[in-house]
């Protein structure tokens, strides 16, 4: 009898086919495993409970990597004999139904290959086999096999050739693999004009010099797996200044690479959930609570200014493994971008956007074809992961059990501020790595670029194009454009229902029974009511969403101005509370307050933003009053208010009734009066860490005030002030005893799952055709 299995999911790219070979030998079944563009097809003799049982062993053995999402055994009509097993060339026929594998940090065997002298690979940075290293972004198309990525232009060696065809070798049909002798080459030159050196060829003298110019304080760019990283000796003050001076980057925080976990541990509190990250697959960059007494001596103040955590990663490919181990502390390992650029990932561009940054550039001959930036995370007090950015490691695969998907190919393109989109094609559902923020020229040609090949790769001409309501998003101009060019139907949704959609899909809570609230908190959005949007609260229940309440609206002051100055917020929030002036007008000269008290009494245009009333209280306590980069005086609340609750617990604070309600039944949250009881703790005297601690504790209070009013028990929450881990953690420990409560899982709460949010809103409302359809979103059928 001849049997066929057909695998489906991420199964390409993670050692499926040499897996599939060996259990195929031990059981002395014939016949052959393939990729194709469906995923692993496996055809083979056998018995019908030989046949069951060689399935069932490849579901519950799959490779680490590999994320299997459906599976079919059947008999073939037509016998065919076979006299051994094998692995078959790929198939390029039929359309793409995997998911792509992401780029897979190196595992223990690899390592230990490159650091043990006297094996071949003994210190080649570019050590791969078939469960690690680049995959996404070296990918120009499907299947995955080495003519369709950026290592084609590599014939191996005769030692790497007989590996690739030997099914006893753990390098078994890796496409990525090369050695010494046939590999990829590095080379090092200057970048500044005040310097002349001859360019360095060769991958030992390369990363020698790498080496030296770190040790001397020089600033390398180094082209990594998604493309280049600005580095430096993070122990280096002098260093680390001139980067940020360089980069005109004053405050942001800079990621750290640490040569292993130990000398990691002797610098911050790294909890176990966070070494799992650290050392997995992902190896994304983790938020770290800093020791006291760091003993690398990192230059704190330089890489995280006013704030007690770190973001840190380890060497996630051999070459930042082999730099790090000899240089033995850890270095600053920045995106390699200039201001509002997205990150460099060619030679080109490095040379042309970096030459007045680094010094030198080490780079090497293998292009990388999808540009991301790393990952980053933060751990949770129950060791929850909370995705801050989801990119290298973890973008474009997205598979969640049970996930209803639009039968029609269509793309979901997301917001503005964080950059992302979605695909829904023949079943599956693709997440596009962060792509910057897209108010800038060069991130929208790159997320134009991302989308195409994407899009190309799986053969996703949109039906439907979906983007969001305001009127001034580049997505919006962009959906408009491409259901115009591409003959598709062009839906516009809500961007805070988006975010509700997005959590409610994640927790498989689309069809849940009891109604469910939303707390969606965020910066901005463009709401229905032609104001700005973001501290919202929304019921869900029978595929219905309503708006319930919101912040109590107040003036938007100067645009995107007023979320760069933190004090037009406070001044805007607390415009009729008078104690607040002592604290308040200081900031600003007469001229200026007098203008924009003026401009706050003539405002038209409102917001309901929790983010920005973040921001007015991180100006009142006198953290900041101009932000140089987004969330900045959120970060520094938290911070201040983290400080307080590690000294004394998650304690009680006074709080009062802060829900309005209003004629047209949408609550209001009583903002000015919130912000009173903080300004009489202040006028009191209180420490500044208790206020911030009390106003975070409030927030809590505002929401378990808000799910008693609705009749709610279940809560959900998506938006970018979620990224506070700090108010997570809390409303976990506050509410859980009364309340079910639901967070993103596989994305970040900030606006990089608004398309996601996009599609599944869009999908639901056609499904459940109803008269509050055209309340979630807008439909366009001009195209058609």
């Amino acid at each position: 009898m001849t049997w066929t299995i057909r695998i489906q999911g991420q199964v390409q790219g993670v050692g499926f086919r040499p897996f599939v070979w060996r259990a195929a030998l031990e059981r002395n079944l014939c016949g052959w495993v393939q990729n194709g563009l469906e995923g692993v097809l496996i055809r083979f003799n056998a018995t019908a409970e030989q046949a069951a049982d060689f399935q069932q062993y490849i579901l519950q053995n799959i490779p680490p990597t590999a994320r299997v999402t459906g599976s079919s055994l059947r008999e073939d009509e037509t016998e065919t004999f076979f006299d051994s097993f094998s692995i078959k060339e790929s198939d390029a026929e039929g359309h793409p139904l995997l998911h792509l594998t992401a780029d897979v940090a190196m595992c223990a065997e690899c390592r230990e290959e490159i650091h043990t002298s006297g094996n071949r690979r003994y210190r080649y940075p570019f050590t791969t086999c078939a469960i690690c290293g680049p995959r996404y972004s070296i990918l120009h198309g499907l299947p995955y096999d080495r003519p369709l990525t950026s290592m084609r232009g590599f014939d191996m060696c005769p030692q790497c050739l007989e590996e690739y065809r030997n099914p006893a070798d753990r390098r078994y049909y890796a496409q990525t693999n090369s050695c010494p002798a046939c590999g990829i080459t590095l080379r090092f030159f200057a970048l500044a004009a005040t310097r002349f050196q001859e360019e360095i060829r060769g991958n030992e003298p390369s990363m020698q010099h790498t080496l030296e110019a770190w040790r001397r304080g020089d600033i390398v760019a180094i082209k990594g797996i998604g493309g280049f990283l600005l580095t430096c000796d993070a122990t280096n003050a002098e260093a680390v200044a001139r980067l940020r001076h360089r980069k005109h980057r004053p405050s942001k925080p800079l990621a750290l690479m640490y040569p292993d976990l130990a000398t990691l541990q002797a610098d911050a509190e790294v909890p176990p959930a966070a070494d799992a990250h650290l050392l997995g697959q992902a190896a994304p960059i983790v938020l770290l609570d800093v020791l006291e007494s760091p003993a690398s001596g990192f230059d704190k103040p330089g890489v995280a200014p006013g704030l007690n955590r770190i973001g840190a990663m380890l060497p996630h490919a051999p070459l930042f493994d082999l730099l790090l181990r000899d240089f033995g502390k850890p270095i600053v390992a920045t995106s390699g971008n200039i201001s509002h650029a997205p990150i460099a990932y060619d030679d080109e561009t490095a040379v042309r956007d970096l030459k007045d940054i680094a010094d030198f550039v080490l780079t090497h001959d293998r292009p990388v074809v999808m540009p991301q930036d790393d990952s980053v995370i933060a751990i949770r007090k129950g060791g929850q992961a909370l995705i801050l950015r989801r990119a290298r490691g973890w973008a474009p695969a997205f598979i969640q059990a049970g996930l209803e998907v639009p039968d029609t190919t269509t793309w979901a393109l997301g917001a503005e501020m964080k950059g992302a989109f979605t695909l829904s094609h023949m079943g599956n559902v693709h997440v596009s790595q962060y792509l910057g923020d897209l108010g800038d020229f060069d991130t929208q040609q790159r997320y134009q670029m991302v989308l195409e090949h994407l899009s190309g790769m799986f053969g996703a001409t949109p039906e439907r194009i979906i983007a969001d309501q305001h009127p001034a998003y580049f997505t919006t101009a962009l959906g408009q454009e491409l259901a115009e060019k591409k003959q598709a139907e062009l839906v516009q949704v809500q961007h805070h229902k988006a975010h509700f959609a997005a959590v409610l899909a994640e927790n498989e809570l689309l069809g849940a029974s009891e109604p469910i609230l939303g707390v969606i908190w965020d910066g901005t959005g463009w709401g229905e009511d032609g104001q700005i949007w973001g501290g919202e609260f929304f019921t869900y229940h029978a595929s219905r969403m309503e708006r319930i309440g919101h912040l109590a609206y107040f003036p938007v002051l100067m645009g995107d101005k007023m979320a760069r100055e933190p004090r037009l917020s406070a001044l805007s929030a607390c415009r009729e509370i008078a104690s607040a002036e002592p604290y308040i007008r200081p900031k600003f000269t007469e001229t200026e307050w007098n203008l924009y008290r003026k401009m706050a009494e003539n405002s038209t245009l409102k917001t309901s933003s929790m983010g920005r009333v973040f921001d007015a209280v991180a100006s009142m306590l006198g953290l900041i009053d101009q932000a140089s980069y987004e969330g900045e005086g959120a970060m520094l609340l938290e911070d201040l208010a983290r400080v307080y609750f590690e000294k004394h617990g998650f304690t009680s604070f006074p709080h009062e009734t802060y829900l309005l309600h209003t004629p047209d039944k949408v609550w209001n949250i009583d903002t000015p009066k919130m912000l009173r009881s903080l300004l009489s703790d202040l006028e009191n005297g209180q420490e500044k860490m208790y206020i911030a601690a009390r106003f975070h504790s409030g927030l809590v209070d505002i929401i378990r005030q808000a799910a008693q009013h609705a009749g709610t028990r279940k809560i959900a929450f998506s938006g970018g002030v979620f990224q506070n881990a700090l108010l997570s953690d809390m409303i976990e420990n506050l509410l859980s005893p009364q309340f079910e409560l639901f967070f993103h899982q596989q994305l970040s709460p900030n606006d990089e799952n608004i398309p996601f949010g996009q599609l599944t809103l869009s999908h639901l409302s056609l499904s459940h055709f109803s008269p509050l359809t055209s309340h979630l979103y807008h439909v366009s059928r001009n195209s058609r």
